[in-house]
């Protein structure tokens, strides 16, 4: 049943995102307002990047099941506190902030398993915020059958459908499209996640502006044997996560005894030509471009430079929240009892409805 918490007809709602990549947390409060159509507006935004402490705990990829039990738990406390920082911080009442919609951040996604986690979403959320909290949006979508990713493209077709496509450079690449009158999308291939890996081993956080990429050579064997990983056959819906990266991407790469910033030059490069190759493929020009891969300017020339595309960057408030600002959108559908999760781009077994509501 739709429901409308305020009595103007509004939903306010703050978005909360946390991307493979570890850039930070993506926070956006949005207003949600349908009379004759829906109509959104974005009250504040921001990024707050991790400390050091939670990047490397949220790097550690193997522990018990005891030990992910306490991190989940601890990373639901530190989600807390931030949303109650970011709310003083902004000057908000929080009596107006109706929902918390939260992506919480995912630890593994393997859903040819049937499984997918993202930790951080639990009902403790909404006792130490004093917020309902929408979260868990993934999980019923694989037991769907689906692969639980992406989730962004009935936003991108919704809020965004003015252009032929959304191009989202993440820790993938990932894009969704309308095509025969239906909405696809499917990861397209690494992006921000082993390149910042390989960054790490140079003492930096990312390349700024892809000034490596742009500085150093391409290693053309590398870049034939990472064109020829099997992923880049498989048909969409598909969809990636960390364990990919681990188990085969980052081993083939290791193989080769060059330098960390060639193997940075010709990731970039590698991506680039993936990107360029899914959009001649679905015969797009016009394409919206958000994440933090789009400020990697050399990723993006060298996109443009593979075809004959209109690459549209998003503005920077929009760039850095426009996941945040969809998962929102997902709890706004929520809460109307209207689906959120397109069959079409996961390969559910139907549209449905997902998230799960804690109450405070």
């Amino acid at each position: 049943m739709g429901q409308n918490l305020n009595n103007n007809g509004r939903l306010r709602i703050l978005g909360i995102m946390s991307g493979t990549s570890l850039d930070g947390l993506d926070f956006c409060l949005v207003d949600f307002t349908e009379n004759q159509s829906l109509e959104y507006e974005i009250k504040a935004c921001e990024t707050v990047a991790y400390p050091q402490e939670w990047t490397e705990r949220l790097t550690c990829s193997e522990m018990g099941a005891r030990d992910l039990h306490q991190l989940d738990e601890d990373y639901a406390r530190y989600l807390a506190q931030q949303v109650l920082a970011f709310i003083e911080a902004e000057g908000l009442d929080k009596e107006s902030i109706n929902l918390i919609a939260s992506h919480g951040h995912t630890w593994f996604h393997e859903p040819h398993k049937g499984i997918s986690l993202q930790i951080g979403n639990r009902p403790i959320l909404a006792t130490l915020t004093g917020l309902p909290v929408i979260c868990d949006f993934r999980v019923q979508d694989v037991a769907l059958g689906g692969q639980g990713a992406p989730l962004v493209p009935i936003g991108d077709r919704d809020l965004f459908g003015n252009y032929q496509a959304c191009l989202n450079l993440g820790g993938f690449a990932n894009i969704s499209l309308d095509a025969n009158g239906e909405r696809i999308a499917w990861d397209i291939g690494p992006c921000n996640l082993p390149l910042n890996h390989y960054c790490r081993a140079l003492g930096l956080k990312y390349d700024a502006e892809g000034v490596i990429a742009a500085t150093y050579g391409v290693d053309d064997q590398l870049f034939r044997d990472l064109n020829a990983l099997p992923y880049y056959q498989q048909l969409a819906p598909k969809s990636l996560g960390r364990e990919w990266v681990d188990q085969e991407l980052l081993p083939l790469i290791d193989r080769y005894a060059i330098s960390p910033e060639l193997k940075i030059a010709t990731l970039n490069r590698h991506i680039a030509w993936q990107i360029a190759q899914s959009l001649k493929s679905q015969r797009v020009k016009e394409v919206l471009i958000s994440g933090g891969g789009s400020y990697n300017t050399t990723l993006i020339s060298a996109i443009e430079s593979m075809g004959d595309f209109k690459l549209h960057l998003a503005e920077p408030n929009l760039n850095d929240s426009k996941e945040a600002l969809i998962f929102a959108y997902l709890a706004y559908l929520q809460q109307q009892g209207k689906p959120n999760v397109l069959a079409s781009v996961t390969g559910a077994q139907k549209d449905h409805c997902s998230g799960i509501r804690y109450n405070p």
